[in-house]
């Protein structure tokens, strides 16, 4: 005798089929997470090639991919003080496969500045990891009449906006340098920006513009040639890599600290398990030697840090510069 199927077991076989469809097409997005990365990763620099930030940013893109297994792709997009580049990374999938390596400046600084920003700090990226911090030495021409710190302020002095300053641009790391030491010293610099700081460096040797603040690296094969002088290390102690040269704290300006702190951003909502293998990635490259090694010899000290870390830190630097430069600046 035939028997026919009753209702419920028809439904209770449909519930099946649905669910079973559910699973397998959740599940490719459920793994996604667990295979990235699967394809090439661009890594945005914010600054032109050659200067301080391009350097550091290459160097831990190649340790990144020997550590993820998957080619990382650098990609210069200067310009803005690197608002072009965040503007970039801020509108960008977020697959975690377009990263950006940025200065604390640009998300800190720039907001403050009467540059156009469209971003938000706080709302437009995800913050994965710091990555390294790189003191600068405050370095003028070889033609410029000072021999100390105390001599560039004098002259300065003397006349508003007769001694011009070099940077990567508004919000850049010299650009903050500039800042603390106009506001220490009750001076005004004429502010001259560049697409980077190798650029900036070149100018200064060349005598177009008179000083700049930089990595030891950048500038010391200048300063030990003769053609550039080193003033300071604005920094609260001497670098073991320019011992000659003076702290800015002992030469009494312990407030004028100028360096480049970077990390590693993506855009907002980034999937968290990607975030956490990025973050684990760059934490075991920076515990590396060799890649410790490479970045001390760039004048730059490995620092790997939290997202919640590195996202309070720009927090903190967005309340300090706010304060410092006030609801515009004027300064390019």
């Amino acid at each position: 005798m035939q028997v026919s199927p009753s209702r419920p077991r028809c439904r209770d076989l449909t519930f099946v089929v649905t669910l079973s469809a559910a699973v397998l097409l959740s599940a490719p997005l459920a793994g996604h997470a667990a295979e990235f990365p699967d394809k090439p990763i661009t890594l945005v620099v914010p600054f032109g090639a050659g200067g301080i930030t391009d350097l550091v940013a290459r160097a831990t893109g190649k340790a990144l991919s020997e550590q993820l297994g998957q080619s990382i792709v650098v990609e210069n997009r200067p310009g803005a003080g690197g608002n072009i580049a965040a503007d970039f990374v801020r509108r960008a999938r977020p697959d975690g496969y377009t990263l950006m390596f940025t200065t604390v400046g640009i998300l800190a600084v720039n907001p403050h500045t009467d540059i156009k920003v469209n971003f938000d700090s706080a709302k437009d990226f995800t913050y994965i990891s710091l990555v390294g911090s790189t003191p600068h030495l405050v370095v003028v021409g070889a033609d410029v009449p000072a021999n100390t710190l105390a001599d560039l302020i004098k002259l300065a002095q003397r006349k508003p906006d007769s001694v011009s300053v070099g940077t990567a641009g508004v919000g850049s790391s010299p650009y903050q340098g500039m800042r603390v030491l106009q506001d220490a010293a009750r001076i005004e610099f004429l502010h001259v920006p560049f697409k980077s700081g190798a650029e900036s460096v070149t100018n200064v040797v060349s005598g177009q513009v008179n000083m700049t603040f930089e990595a030891t690296p950048q500038v010391m094969p200048f300063v030990t040639s003769g053609k550039l002088r080193a003033l300071a290390v604005a920094n609260p102690r001497r670098l073991s890599t320019a011992p000659q040269v003076p702290s800015t704290a002992e030469l009494g300006f312990p407030t004028l600290v100028s360096g480049s702190v970077a990390g590693l951003i993506g855009p907002a909502g980034l999937d968290p398990a990607i975030v956490k293998k990025l973050n684990a990635a760059v934490g075991t490259v920076t515990a590396n030697p060799k890649f410790k090694a490479t970045l001390v010899a760039q004048g730059t000290e490995p620092m790997a840090s939290t997202p919640e870390q590195f996202r309070k830190l720009i927090e903190e630097e967005n309340q300090r510069w706010s304060a410092l430069l006030g609801a515009a600046d004027k300064t390019k």
